[in-house]
């Protein structure tokens, strides 16, 4: 790893949202996938379970003391999933609290959970390449050439492809 990827670590989003998992990597990361311990798993379940235990059902709190407890636990959750990946990691955690300023969290050092911290490496270089290839694409698009993307409407039987524009 050179050393300006060290100065910009990836950063991995902490918050609930319907997607049986609080861990986000530009999508939503299921928890066998990331290799954290068994413990912390299933403490960020319970922690998920009570973002929805917490709420209405018009999605507001049932009282100021469950969302302020929600996001001590989700501040305690934050810096664990930061030890076990490390510090090249960032947690940012994201609470739907009123008032609660996205917080970021680092490693204290080396990750405690290097399996896991493997498999967030490995989606961090994932999302690079896919990004340096998005970046292409809209370089060639911009050029007036193609890029072979384009998306389907099966319901349509409709192909729609990026416009080239002709400068």
């Amino acid at each position: 790893m050179n050393s300006s990827q060290e100065a910009a670590p990836s950063t991995v989003r902490l918050f609930p949202d319907y997607a049986d998992t609080v861990l986000w990597f530009n999508e939503p990361i299921d928890y066998d996938t990331a290799k954290l311990s068994g413990t912390l798993t299933r403490e960020l379940s319970q922690w998920e379970r009570s973002y929805y235990d917490g709420l209405n059902r018009d999605y507001e709190w049932k009282s100021a003391v469950l969302a302020r407890r929600f996001g001590a636990e989700g501040e305690r959750m934050a810096q664990r999933v930061a030890d076990e990946l490390g510090d090249r990691f960032e947690i940012e955690l994201v609470v739907f609290v009123e008032d609660s300023p996205k917080r970021k969290f680092r490693g204290r050092g080396p990750a405690l959970n290097p399996g896991a911290a493997a498999v967030f490496d490995s989606l961090a270089i994932e999302l690079k390449e896919f990004e340096e290839e998005v970046a292409r694409a809209r370089e060639a698009t911009r050029r007036g050439g193609g890029t072979g993307w384009y998306a389907y409407a099966p319901l349509s039987n409709t192909v729609f492809r990026p416009q080239q524009q002709n400068d």
